[in-house]
């Protein structure tokens, strides 16, 4: 076989594949890449999701010539196409509506690395301006699956934790987090946490950290938690008695509050920390804070 045939193979084996629409895949099908994987196009109606390895920018101290990263690209038909950092230890990707009448959107969460931390998680939404990329956060612990309506107003939901409640009152190993409730909706981010409508969220919530609160040897991480359950079903009035009489006093730890923003240390500039003199007192001044219940 000559070599001018084999250079003729090789460029329509590369125009096939650069035609290729990527594998069609059913929606909120849970899609995993590694690095091994090489490049992998997956498909969805009109989006199309590349993963990739690209050689790292700007060539420096961390970047060699050769050195290779993670990264996914998102493109629809009409052109539009944004790319995305990836993981290279684990990258899981789900493409589907989060509307019944919706467009298709990505939803790609990706490890980072780190003690307790993070699984990254955005949403690729279409709109007038192209796609969009909706930040929802970084979080403690394993994936979660495609959304669903739990509400059932035609809007999927992602149930993630507030992680603002892990090391606040307990070591992580006893700490307890709260669920987090959020829309994507117009490629914005909504934390839709207080409506009622979620209620059996917390109410799941609020008995499992109850169970965690009462009678155990470290119950404050715990505590913390139901109290912040009650707060959304409006019964938080009823437990904090009982969480009066559990809580953990000796040693006990709870957030302080800086009157300013924190120096890139993390410390408070003098004159401007806020501390509280006990567990129930600090609890209270972080539900307001962290908006489960009205400022003093």
């Amino acid at each position: 076989m000559t070599l001018r045939l084999l250079s003729l193979i090789a460029a329509a084996l590369m125009l096939g594949a650069a035609a290729s629409p990527g594998t069609p895949v059913r929606e909120g099908q849970r899609i995993e890449w590694t690095m091994g994987d090489g490049r992998k196009a997956y498909r969805l109606g009109d989006m199309t999701a590349t993963f990739d390895r690209v050689q790292c920018a700007p060539l420096g101290e961390d970047c060699a010539e050769g050195d290779l990263e993670p990264v996914l690209t998102l493109s629809r038909a009409d052109g539009s196409s944004v790319r995305l950092d990836g993981s290279p230890m684990q990258n899981i990707l789900m493409l589907g509506r989060l509307s019944k009448d919706g467009p298709v959107v990505a939803f790609f969460q990706d490890y980072t690395g780190g003690m307790h931390c993070c699984q990254r998680m955005r949403v690729v939404t279409p709109g007038g301006a192209g796609l969009t990329v909706a930040e929802l956060g970084g979080y403690d612990g394993a994936e979660i699956g495609w959304p669903k309506d739990i509400d059932r107003d035609g809007i999927r939901d992602f149930v993630v934790s507030d992680d603002r409640f892990l090391y606040a009152f307990e070591s992580y190993a006893a700490s307890v987090a709260p669920p987090k409730v959020l829309n994507v909706i117009d490629g914005a981010v909504r934390d839709v946490s207080a409506e009622q409508r979620f209620a059996r969220i917390f109410e799941k919530a609020a008995a499992g950290a109850r169970k965690a609160c009462i009678g155990e040897d470290y119950p404050n991480g715990a505590c913390a938690a139901w109290a912040a359950a009650a707060a959304r079903l409006g019964t938080l009035d009823a437990v904090w008695p009982v969480i009066l009489s559990e809580y953990r006093r000796d040693p006990a730890t709870w957030p302080d509050r800086c009157k300013v923003d924190r120096n890139e240390d993390g410390e408070c500039p003098e004159g401007q920390l806020v501390e509280y003199p006990d567990y129930p007192t600090g609890l209270r001044a972080f539900l307001a804070e962290t908006g489960y219940i009205p400022a003093a």
